[in-house]
């Protein structure tokens, strides 16, 4: 493929993903001749991809907030992708492993927005966007990528595939979240009652809300901007883990709540 992609080659690149998602199919990989290459390409697959599936969008999240796994991919910034209406639920929940490809868990802070930070020329503040969420929830992020072991593609494949999105899960939210020391937080991933992952907020560029300010400047400066009832995810608090049909799984935010899911065979 050349430098720059055609929109032949972006809508191809995207009818391949969408039909891998209606089929519920994982694909060894975009085809090297429709695979983008660089992060403006990926967003452009990925705008495209979710405008063929048609699906409404409840949200977006951060990936890649953490500056080691930025330098290891060679970001200059974390990415972002939609959360598909259809796959975000109220804990408990439960999910059936045949609607997704094989699964894994990160447990994430979710802002949900009080009204809407829509695109503009300045940036956001720190204190504009506090001051625009409503509430704070605990989560576990569900990643189902239909890219065949997707750690191990190039990062814009992942990017274009959504992200690598599958379901997200969602806690009580707590208006009185600036009581809370998000960044310090604990954060106890359990699996079938075992202790399998901590971490806190300080995982997610140093502080959940500095990460939530970074991307709501990024929708401003490449889309639409945010929208009230939105919920918004800005990166893991833990290591990942996979998970298999059978497993229950609890995430706890030490002083917010937490959320649980099961996954039946």
């Amino acid at each position: 493929m050349g430098s720059l992609m055609t929109p032949n080659d972006i809508d191809s690149a995207a009818e391949i993903l969408t039909q891998a998602r209606l089929e519920n199919k994982v694909i060894d990989c975009i085809p090297e001749t429709v695979r983008p290459g660089n992060i403006q390409e990926a967003y452009a697959i990925q705008d495209r991809f979710i405008e063929l599936l048609g699906w409404e969008i409840g949200g977006w999240y951060c990936a890649c907030t953490n500056v080691s796994i930025q330098t290891l991919l060679d970001l200059k910034e974390p990415y972002y992708a939609r959360l598909l209406s259809r796959f975000i639920s109220h804990e408990p929940a439960v999910l059936n492993s045949s609607d997704f490809p094989p699964i894994v868990l990160e447990c994430e802070y979710g802002f949900r927005l009080g009204k809407d930070l829509p695109r503009r020329k300045e940036a956001y503040s720190r204190d504009e966007v506090a001051e625009a969420i409503a509430t704070v929830h605990p989560t576990i992020e569900v990643v189902a990528g239909h890219l065949k072991d997707w750690p191990k593609q190039d990062v814009w494949s992942v990017i274009a595939d959504n992200g690598t999105d599958g379901a997200l899960i969602y806690g009580e939210g707590r208006t009185d979240w600036r009581n809370l020391d998000l960044i310090n937080m604990p954060v106890v991933l359990e699996v079938n009652r075992q202790i399998v992952r901590e971490g806190s907020g300080r995982n997610v560029l140093g502080d959940p809300l500095e990460a939530f300010v970074w991307f709501a400047n990024a929708r401003s400066r490449d889309g639409e901007g945010l929208k009230a009832g939105n919920i918004h995810n800005t990166g893991t608090t833990t290591d990942i883990i996979w998970i298999e049909p059978g497993d229950k799984a609890k995430a706890t935010f030490e002083g917010l709540g937490a959320v649980s899911l099961e996954l039946k065979a």
